[in-house]
């Protein structure tokens, strides 16, 4: 039997396990990510990164690599069709969805890109596996785990050779999916509805049909005749295509096919390349964390896949998790700092389960009207009716930067306490410096990204003059805390913040924000994780 050990043994190697393994490295920090599969998955699942996930793909390097796996050009219409068929006239269309139009915008340094899952699992494999700090291993799986002590955990791992290894770890992370083994030893439950909905879909190989003629391009093409409902788009390089509806796991592929046929509305080839049946859930573990164990990505939310939030949610909570776990192993988070990431997750992981369940309940076949395809007033006034509604019913999901980036954390130990916050607007984005919003992103006068001058750890922003940080910087060097301090006197900076100065967090997350710098041993307090009271945060 082999032996090792690691800082972080995280267990799966999808999106949600790779981004922490990248979070990790890029922190210093050794991990170990074991895989029970022998590769990198082979479905689409996921295939829109968004606008937040692209801002770490940014700030990890890999922001360009993405954009140069993307099947599609800068060209190809970012849109979302309502139709008849395939080649039938729009009856509603929601452009730059998910605002990946390429581009530049004030509100992100980075649009959102169309990728299928599993480029963005080999991207961040091949940079993992490309880091010194890192072991990654396939075909090789969990067979149980004990916490070793008040040090460590202690893990037993199989390979499909059958031999086996022992791994010790400081703390042990699930990314291992919806069956997690990780969350099923730590006896930790799901809570919330499951089988909202069964759907079935195929990976289909149709030459010649992205360029045929006639065709209306767009990512997602919601095909809304009665015997024919379904979602289909490009999917990859060449003649790729993705199908999929609502049906029973037991339907013949045949008869889906002929399903498809009719959605096309012409005579073309069609090759099943892969099936993949799956069901919808509404569910979050009870718990993200027990002792030196962690759950993340799939392992604590399972959702519906309407609004594309799935992956991303996944990765941002790597990015929580990441921060904070190289926090405790660098000596200066507290234990409280990582009860935080459960606190603030389950709050993002909530918002999101509750649009994308919404999302679900409004599908093609929602909007399926017979008349659609007739001719004369009959027809127009149909498809007139069909486009407020879509328009009306769909928006959060095609239009949700307002979730995306307007989400917020509260009561938590790693922000300084403030007033409760409204509801999000889901399909409307406001930039907020109050603690627990995302940081009001700009671009400076010599066109870079503020995010790009953030430093690793904590970045104190000054912007207005009169205000000395000597106090907090010698308090944050005593206890070790990363802080960066960028005097920005930007008056349309200041005008976006609505206040002289914002701490920000190594996620990108207001910790605090006033008009006077608040205590020095307040303030880094907070950054390790000790936020106590309800104080105002703006002074």
């Amino acid at each position: 039997m082999t032996r090792s050990e690691t800082d972080v043994l995280i267990i799966g190697a999808g999106p949600s396990g790779l981004a922490l393994a990248t979070e990790l490295t890029a922190r210093g920090r050794r991990v170990h990510i074991v895989e029970r599969n022998d590769r990198t998955g082979v479905q689409p699942r996921a295939k829109t990164t968004n606008v937040r996930t692209m801002t770490h793909m940014r700030r990890w390097g890999l922001a360009g690599e993405v954009r140069n796996r993307s099947p599609l050009a800068p060209s190809y219409p970012r849109r979302v069709l309502y139709q008849t068929g395939l080649f039938d006239p729009p009856i509603f269309s929601f452009d730059d969805a998910f605002c990946a139009t390429p581009g530049q915008r004030d509100a992100f340094p980075e649009h959102a890109e169309f990728v299928p899952q599993y480029v963005i699992e080999g991207i961040l494999a091949e940079h993992v596996a490309a880091q010194p700090l890192a072991r990654l291993e396939f075909a090789c799986e969990l067979v149980e785990f004990e916490q070793a002590g008040s040090a460590h955990v202690s893990a037993l791992v199989r390979r499909s050779d059958g031999t086996e290894g022992r791994i010790d770890a400081r703390y042990i992370v699930g990314a291992d999916g919806g069956r997690s083994t990780v969350r099923r030893q730590l006896g930790i439950g799901m809570t919330g509805t499951r089988d909202i909905a069964s759907f079935v879909t195929l990976i289909l190989r149709i030459p010649g049909l992205t360029d045929a003629p006639g065709l209306h391009h767009a990512l997602f093409h919601w095909i809304v005749r009665r015997d024919a409902t379904c979602i289909i788009g490009p999917l990859d390089q060449g003649d790729l295509w993705y199908f999929s509806r609502l049906s029973d796991r037991g339907t013949e592929t045949e008869d889906v096919l002929q399903i498809v046929r009719r959605a096309i509305g012409r005579d073309v080839e069609i090759e099943v390349v892969a099936r993949d049946n799956w069901v919808t859930h509404s569910l979050l573990a009870e718990r993200y964390r027990d002792g030196r164990a962690f759950l993340i990505g799939d392992a604590c939310h399972l959702h519906s896949p309407f609004g594309g939030h799935g992956m991303n949610l996944g990765i941002g909570d790597a990015v929580d998790l990441g921060w904070k776990l190289a926090a405790i192993l660098d000596g200066w988070g507290t234990e409280s700092l990582l009860d935080s990431y459960g606190i603030e997750r389950g709050q993002a992981h909530r918002a999101v389960i509750d649009s994308s369940t919404r999302n679900a309940t409004f599908l093609s076949e929602q909007f399926a009207d017979p008349a659609l395809s007739e001719d004369g007033p009959e027809g127009e006034v149909a498809r007139a009716r069909a486009a407020d509604e879509i328009e009306a019913l769909k928006a959060p999901e095609f239009r949700s930067l307002g979730l995306v980036l307007g989400y917020r954390y509260m009561d938590s130990p790693a922000l300084a306490p403030t007033e409760p916050a409204g509801p999000v607007e889901e399909t409307r984005y406001t930039p907020c410096a109050m603690p627990g919003h995302v940081a009001p992103h700009a671009w400076g006068a010599d066109g870079a990204s503020l995010y790009d001058n953030l430093g690793k750890g904590f970045s104190l922003l000054v912007m207005a003059e009169g205000h000395n940080p000597a106090e907090l910087r010698s308090a944050a060097a005593r206890h070790g805390v990363p802080l960066d301090v960028l005097l920005l006197a930007d008056p349309a900076l200041r005008t976006l913040y609505g206040v002289d100065l914002a701490l920000i967090r190594p996620d990108q997350h207001i910790a605090w924000a006033g008009n006077t710098l608040a205590a020095a041993d307040k303030l880094v307090a907070i950054m390790r994780g000790e936020a106590k009271g309800r104080t105002p945060s703006i002074a």
